[in-house]
């Protein structure tokens, strides 16, 4: 132990030396060339393959029963450059690669289908495909380890990279390709960390007293084992969670699946870590009476707590960056899963993947007058309900409020409702870019029928603009895509969707539904692309981040003048009342004030429901800016909801907290309570 223990520090020695890291930068440099080269020229390789074979399946016509169709359809192979490339699998989907028109619609997605029977094992095919993305991978990964030499992790890194393949070689021998990934993904996370930690670290020594207590701030982060924990439970529980995905789903619903979890998983670790954090770090020193010997340098009051805002606030950044980082990769390897269907294998790029702007139909609102004459005659019509007014049991405005409710939901409702055997049309507006948004719009619906049965399946004509209506079969409470033909678009972006509650029958003949059919304010939607998942997923990442500054605020303001149990007890309440902030919001609109009760209750009431609306007043904001479900629907999230959360929450709610805090506790007297009764 004592060589080892002497080994160990002579190699550390040696590395710091400029020698040292100058001959570990050319033998890291070597060995990642050496390879990784080949992996990227393989890569290049099989784009150049794809895009050829995608140039030869574009001549392919089933309804012509041309020679690339045929062969395509009977053996399952497109011929290129000679050699014959296919397999009994793509034979057994071909059948569903041609439009209406006999052509393949989705070229692309296709051609890597085909390509995929001979495309290289060592990346997820989708990775493989785009060769600039595996340099870019590659040149980063060579990058980190000569980052990771001149800050003085080399030997750490080539242990933490033998430890990582030893195991991943265990898992290999028995045939657990699945946990490979999963070690694979474990020590590199661990490494990157470290790595960025030991970088930041760097950057942060400085003179200045806020940068010098966040330095401080960030090595006890690696110091409490409650920070390690949590930091622990993200690095290592992430990379695991696609073995706990079942394989037989759709694909598209494992990928979405893995997006609320993993994205869910880092933001709650941040969140707790940070909470955690920021009361210790400030009540802990101020108990420990380590708070002396800072408070009597030239340290001021509000650098000291600026400073651990923004230790914590930089670690919350590392934290999401690992986290996202490995989200991202891991969202790339489960989209090569094996899916249902060539449909459900092209709904992960176009449906999941993406970035999506949604559209609504345009509904008449019914006016102010129109409202108060409709409030006025139930009203007058109703001779019990104008007695309780009279006895005072009933306020007359809790009344019309309580009508105009009623009648507003009954009257959106109606439109969005379809008598069995008629039909209703439905406009579209602001779709100028759908049509050239590279991917095809989509009809997105879930429609309510009967009793909802689930086991049954429902007729209806759905038609856009003026083009042939289409038949489908749904199921009710289930979602469902349709594309729409591009075509179907005006020029000034609007479109018409007629729906006919019914179906035509085999002699041709149209018969109409059993019941009638409605839907919900959301059930009936457009979706057409407008970006990609990485912008979109960035912007995510902001949002989660400006949300921990404003919890790292909260915590650092509450431990300066709190307890440690106290400060996590209000910090914690705060953020458990923001984050349910929409439930309170709909529990309100359903809150009543009881005309039975007595005048004590009736107050009681009355203060719980300002009380309860205040807080949704102020949080409502937190609990309504996030990026997880947007991600896992594949809606876009605009820099405008990135711009009020960052700004609103991350900043001003912020400097409010830390205002508030600074302010208190400039007023308590340091000495007086660290000295406690000891």
């Amino acid at each position: 132990m004592i060589r080892i223990g002497q080994w160990r520090e002579r190699l550390s020695s040696w590395q710091d030396t400029t020698r040292g890291r100058m001959i570990l930068t050319v033998v890291f440099v070597v060995v990642g060339v050496a390879t990784l080269g080949p992996l990227c020229w393989s890569s290049f390789e099989y784009s150049a393959l794809r895009d050829r074979i995608a140039v030869v399946l574009s001549e392919a016509n089933i309804a012509q029963r041309n020679p690339i169709a045929m062969q395509l359809i009977e053996r399952g192979t497109v011929t290129v450059d000679g050699v014959e490339i296919g397999s009994v699998r793509i034979q057994a989907a071909s059948d569903q690669m041609f439009a209406r028109d006999g052509r393949i619609g989705e070229v692309g997605y296709v051609s890597s289908f085909v390509a995929s029977a001979v495309a290289p094992n060592w990346a997820p095919i989708n990775v493989v495909e785009r060769p600039w993305l595996v340099s870019g991978i590659a040149a980063s990964l060579i990058a980190l380890a000569v980052l990771a030499v001149w800050v003085g992790m080399a030997i750490q890194s080539i242990v933490i990279t033998l430890a990582t393949s030893l195991l991943m070689a265990i898992f290999w021998r028995s045939s657990q390709l699945d946990w490979v990934v999963a070690v694979a993904g474990i020590g590199f996370l661990i490494l990157l960390f470290q790595l960025l930690m030991r970088v930041t670290l760097a950057l942060m020594s400085s003179s200045n007293p806020v940068f010098g207590i966040a330095h401080t701030v960030l090595l006890e982060s690696l110091r409490q084992r409650i920070s390690i924990g949590f930091i622990g439970i993200l690095l290592v529980v992430l990379p695991l969670i696609p073995l706990w995905i079942e394989r037989r789903e759709p694909l598209r619903y494992q990928v979405q699946t893995f997006i609320s979890r993993g994205s869910g998983l880092v933001f709650v670790v941040a969140a707790f870590l940070t909470l955690f954090l920021s009361c210790s770090t400030v009540a802990f020193e101020i108990r420990d009476r380590q708070i002396w010997s800072v408070l009597t340098k030239p340290v001021s009051r509000w650098q000291y707590l600026a400073g651990k805002l923004f230790g914590i606030s930089v670690l919350n950044g590392i934290v999401l960056i690992v986290g996202s980082f490995a989200v991202f990769l891991n969202v790339q390897m489960i989209s090569t899963r094996a899916a249902v269907d060539i449909q459900d294998a092209i709904a992960v790029p176009n449906q999941v993947l993406v970035a999506r702007e949604v559209a609504r139909p345009q509904y008449r609102v019914m006016g102010a007058d129109e409202l108060r004459t409709i409030v006025n005659d139930q009203i007058e019509r109703d001779s019990l309900l104008r007695q309780e007014i009279a006895d005072g049991i009933r306020a007359e405005a809790d009344v019309a409020r309580e009508i105009r409710t009623r009648t507003t939901s009954e009257f959106m409702s109606s439109q969005r409702t379809i008598e069995a055997g008629t039909s209703r049309a439905f406009e579209f507006s602001g779709l100028q870019d759908a049509s050239h948004s590279g991917s095809q719009p989509v009809l997105r619906y879930l429609f309510h029928i009967g009793n909802d049965s689930s086991h049954d399946t429902f007729p209806v004509l759905i038609s856009f603009g003026e083009l042939p209506p289409q038949q489908v079969n749904y199921v009710p409470v289930q979602r469902n895509v349709l594309q729409i033909p591009a075509e179907a678009i005006s020029k000034d972006g609007t479109l018409v969707v007629t729906i006919l509650n019914g179906g035509i029958g085999r002699d041709g003949q149209f018969y109409p539904a059993q019941w009638a059919m409605n839907f919900d304010a959301d059930g009936l939607e457009v979706l057409h692309r407008i970006g990609g998942f990485e912008a979109n997923y960035f912007r995510a990442i902001l949002i989660d981040w400006g949300k921990l500054v404003f919890i790292a605020a909260l915590g650092v303001a509450s431990a300066s003048v709190l307890s440690f149990p106290v400060a996590v007890l209000l910090a914690f309440s705060i953020f458990l009342a923001g984050s349910m902030s929409p439930f309170l919001a709909l529990s309100l609109e359903n809150y009543t004030i009881s005309p039975d009760s007595n005048g004590a209750v009736q107050v009681f009431q009355y203060m719980i429901r300002s009380v309860v609306g205040v807080i949704r007043w102020g949080l409502a904001p937190f609990g309504a800016s996030g990026g997880s479900a947007e991600l896992v629907d594949g809606r876009a999230i605009p820099w405008s909801a990135v711009a009020v959360t960052v700004g609103q929450i991350g900043i001003g709610w912020s400097m409010l907290v830390f205002a508030v805090g600074l302010i208190l506790f400039r007023k308590k007297e340091i000495a007086i309570y660290s000295g406690g009764d000891g």
